[in-house]
């Protein structure tokens, strides 16, 4: 995967109110606890759950750079053709998540869309691509526009590209 991403056009953490700093912390503290339980839900409902918001969501599951163990997370999609883009936003905290450091160590993956399971290869989006996708990002789902307000770091987006079978 390349490095390039796209700055946020926000000032950073500063310009974020209190009222702000504190919906990010609650977001970032219930996705690091509920989310082994919403990925055993997704599994036992075979992603039907994710539709009762309109969202397309899949499981991502990485091999952890440092532990080498599997690791397992429930990620927001956008259709880019047959292929997949993740956004690499954690909440709009300063750092990339756990699982963008995941797959530059290792680009392969598996993902489970519904109940359908795939191969894929994450591939780092270019500027002009990361540039190109976010209005597409922002018109399906606008409240990825706080991120973007959240935090001054370049956020990336992902493409994952399932294996030819």
């Amino acid at each position: 995967m390349n490095t390039s991403t796209i700055k946020s056009p926000s000032s950073g953490l500063h310009a974020l109110s209190r009222r702000e700093r504190i919906a990010r912390f609650l977001e970032q503290t219930l996705d690091r606890r509920l989310g082994r339980f919403f990925v055993a839900l997704y599994r036992l409902t075979g992603g039907r759950i994710a539709r009762l918001y309109g969202k397309d969501v899949l499981i991502l599951t990485t091999r952890g750079r440092r532990s080498g163990q599997e690791r397992t997370v429930l990620l927001q999609f956008f259709w880019d053709g047959p292929q997949i883009v993740v956004v690499a936003a954690n909440s709009g905290l300063s750092s990339h998540p756990g699982w963008f450091y995941n797959l530059k160590a290792t680009p392969t993956a598996q993902i489970q869309v519904m109940d359908r399971r795939l191969q894929v290869r994450a591939e780092e989006l270019s500027a002009d691509e990361v540039t190109a996708f976010w209005p597409r990002i922002l018109d399906r789902s606008p409240d990825y526009a706080r991120y973007l307000r959240r935090t001054s770091r370049a956020i990336p987006l992902v493409r994952l590209v399932p294996y030819c079978s």
